[in-house]
């Protein structure tokens, strides 16, 4: 019995050496020196950065002269009361939409600033009654202020027309652009 325990700790002690030498390789057991071992790290996400696109909408184009009620919405006002609801609807992460009516110069102070503010909000029934959330969207009327032109010696139809551009709705839309690696 104590043959049989020499042999099998003989077996043992030889497959130990052998395990050993192939681990090692070659040149025994010496040990380099290594780099420290780091701790991983993820790079951070890179910060979302905000960026904020602006259009003007027509008032000509969307109301009638003088008004600013979702019933005088003319077709052509709809068409673009539609294309802003997808293009709010295609942009990713929309934080806000800030909606500022303008008028011309036409009128008294106290009359556009109420229409400019009227269609803003008219603006915004319409945008909410197509999906795009109540809680993002802000108005302001600013009557006839920052106006795009300014038609001196004109008068009548030709004045109207001319003025055309500063009868608007401002829509700045700020939404987070998020940066792809």
């Amino acid at each position: 019995m104590q043959k049989i325990m020499r042999h099998c700790a003989l077996v043992v002690v030889s497959a130990t050496a052998l395990l050993l030498v192939a681990c090692c390789g070659p040149r025994g057991w010496v040990m380099e020196p290594s780099a420290p071992a780091q701790p991983w790290r993820a790079e951070p996400a890179p910060a979302p950065e905000m960026e904020t696109s602006r259009m003007n909408l027509s008032a000509d184009a969307v109301f009638a002269f003088g008004k600013s009620d979702i019933a005088s919405i003319s077709d052509e006002g709809r068409d673009q009361l539609d294309r802003l609801v997808a293009r709010l609807q295609r942009i990713r992460d929309v934080r806000a939409v800030h909606l500022i009516g303008y008028t011309d110069r036409i009128g008294s102070d106290g009359y556009n600033d109420t229409l400019s503010r009227r269609r803003a909000e008219a603006v915004r029934s319409y945008l909410v009654a197509h999906g795009v959330s109540d809680a993002m969207i802000t108005t302001e009327g600013r009557g006839a202020a920052d106006p795009l032109v300014a038609c001196p010696d004109l008068s009548g139809s030709r004045l109207r027309a001319c003025l055309a551009p500063n009868r608007r709705v401002a829509v700045s839309i700020v939404a987070m652009r998020h940066i792809e690696r």
